[in-house]
C-alpha cells in the first residue's frame, strides 16, 4: 500500500516543484499562494541559487509536469478501482488523457489556443500508457467490459 501511495503522489510533487520553481511568476498559482500566505516561502525556493544555476531542459520546465500529474491521476483511479478496468472505470482513467491529447492535438490546428508542442503530446501519450504498463508488469491488472 505505502508503494501505491508513493508511486502516486511522488510524481505531482515532482511537477508543483519543477513549476513553482522554474515557471513564470506571472501564472495565476502564485497570485493565490500570495493571497494564501505563502509567497514568502515559494519566494525562498525560487530563490535558492543552487537550483537557479541548474541547466534545465525546456522539455523538463515545460512539458513534464502535465506529464507527471496525468501518470499520476490513472495510476491512482487504477489503485482505487484496485486494478479492474471495467465499463465505469475505463471512463474515468481515459477521461484525463483524451482532454490532454485533444487539448494538444486542437492546439496543433489553432481549435484550442495555446501554442502546440510535440513534445507535450509525446509526454503525454507516454505518461497515458506508463501506469498500465507498470501495473500490468506486476500482474495487477483485471479488465472485464462485460
Amino acid at each position: 500500500m505505502t508503494r501505491k501511495i508513493i508511486i502516486g503522489i511522488l510524481p505531482v510533487i515532482v511537477g508543483g516543484l519543477i513549476y513553482l520553481t522554474y515557471r513564470t511568476d506571472t501564472l495565476i498559482m502564485f497570485d493565490w499562494f500570495n493571497k494564501i500566505g505563502l509567497s514568502d516561502s515559494v519566494d525562498f525556493l525560487r530563490s535558492n541559487q543552487h537550483l537557479q544555476y541548474l541547466t534545465i531542459p525546456s522539455w523538463i520546465k515545460f512539458s513534464l509536469p502535465d506529464a507527471l500529474w496525468l501518470f499520476s491521476f490513472n495510476y491512482v483511479l487504477l489503485a482505487l478501482w484496485n486494478f479492474n478496468i471495467n465499463r465505469q472505470s475505463a471512463f474515468w482513467l481515459f477521461l484525463a488523457p483524451t482532454i490532454g491529447l485533444f487539448s494538444e492535438i486542437g492546439q496543433f490546428f489553432g481549435i484550442v489556443p495555446g501554442t502546440f508542442d510535440i513534445v507535450d503530446l509525446v509526454l503525454l501519450v507516454f505518461a497515458t500508457l506508463t501506469p498500465f504498463l507498470l501495473v500490468n508488469n506486476f500482474k495487477l491488472i483485471k479488465i472485464k467490459f462485460v
